[in-house]
């Protein structure tokens, strides 16, 4: 009768017995075929998300090279903005039966405004039409619809497969899997690796155990920030359904609380009024959008004023004021709900732009070592397949 040793490649870093003990457990087994499964699953879409993640880390320094970015001249010295209604006005004249919706501000870019402008009665912005100006000679700057730039249709393919709201969920269930597949390689190789010095790779012993070293190693390195990158991934598909949920839930009470029913008839405060009430209402804060009423994030009476704060987490967060557009009074300064808290801090952590290009570089060493791996996991499976049908010949 011939007796059979426990695997080798089991047995490094633990006792065989202990090995045996806990590679027949239920637990082991269930983490094994979770991890495994959730890889394989994942590893086509999470090879194109990686890929286009990489490219949206450098999308500023990609437009800039392509020619893509809205080149504006420096001010004259001592000239002074001009008026919000004044742009907004010109805008809607250079694109008759349009109506401005939104004005953006670029923090980054002071010199310049964005006018949003749609159609007679639409409410939403999937249709609408950017204008850039800039904002201290009055004229129109021209510059291409972010969304049809090479960046921005890597950003539509990474952030919803092309496919709106279906996709952003899809995409939302493969950085779930991710999360799975990361947190189940922590039970299946966290016992196996306590006796073998860090980053050790094991040669002259076949190469399916020197790749699947390499695997735990790389893994291990990255393990942190590929747990980030999916948990934020997770958390962003989920950004629409919860701008959903402040739409029926706060937005709905400020509308009933302050008769955002009754719409405003007559000329009404500026544009430019508006914002000033705004800014004085949260001093030391700064506009970084203004929604028209009637927009799908605004009341049909008020206006609704994005605020970012002046340093710190409060530059990537923002408070909401409700401007009432008959006499630009601020109705109320509302903060985040938790929820859209957590989208927008997800975020820079997900896409790494906010620690300038050593962060970048890292952010892009971190996504091709996960590439690596990912690969990696696929092959070590299948390799192991012709393997298992020579010992069921044997």
């Amino acid at each position: 009768m011939t007796r059979h040793a426990p695997p080798r490649t089991w047995t490094a870093g633990t006792t065989p017995l202990a090995a045996g003990r806990f590679t027949t457990s239920r637990a082991f087994r269930l983490s094994l075929w979770l991890h495994r499964w959730t890889g394989l699953i994942a590893a086509p879409f999470f090879l194109i998300l990686c890929l286009t993640g990489t490219i949206l880390i450098f999308h500023e320094e990609i437009d800039e090279a392509l020619g893509y970015e809205a080149q504006i001249e420096a001010p004259p010295p001592g000239a002074a903005e001009r008026p919000l209604a004044e742009i907004a006005a010109l805008a809607a004249a250079a694109m008759p039966g349009r109506n401005p919706l939104a004005l953006v501000f670029d923090q980054q870019h002071p010199e310049r405004v964005t006018v949003s402008l749609v159609e007679q009665g639409e409410r939403g912005f999937d249709t609408a039409k950017p204008m850039v100006f800039d904002r201290f000679r009055g004229t129109p700057v021209e510059a291409p619809d972010p969304r049809s730039t090479p960046t921005g249709i890597v950003l539509t393919l990474h952030a919803n497969w092309f496919l709106g709201l279906p996709g952003e969920l899809a995409g939302g269930v493969v950085a779930l899997l991710v999360v799975i597949c990361l947190v189940t390689g922590i039970v299946i190789y966290g016992p196996f690796i306590k006796g073998l010095a860090f980053g050790m790779i094991r040669r002259g012993r076949g190469e399916r155990l020197r790749q699947r070293d390499l695997h735990t190693f790389i893994g291990t390195v990255t393990l942190g920030w590929a747990l980030l990158v999916s948990a934020t991934g997770v958390t962003l598909a989920l950004g629409d359904i919860a701008l959903k949920v402040w739409q029926a839930t706060e937005l709905r009470r400020l509308a009933a609380t302050y008769g955002a029913d009754r719409p405003v008839t007559g000329e009404g405060a500026s544009v430019d009024a508006v914002r000033a009430a705004a800014e004085t209402a949260k001093p030391g804060w700064r506009t970084s959008l203004m929604l028209y009423p009637g927009s799908a994030f605004s009341t049909q009476r008020h206006f609704t004023v994005l605020l970012v704060g002046p340093e710190g987490l409060q530059k990537r967060l923002f408070e909401i004021a409700l401007v009432d557009a008959a006499d630009g009074r601020v109705a109320e300064i509302a903060t985040l709900p938790w929820y859209l808290v957590v989208t927008q801090l997800s975020q820079p952590l997900h896409f790494g732009d906010y620690g300038g290009l050593p962060l970048k570089l890292f952010w892009t060493a971190c996504a091709w070592f996960t590439l690596f791996i990912t690969a990696n996991g696929a092959w070590l499976w299948f390799a192991r397949r012709p393997s298992r049908r020579a010992r069921q010949t044997a």
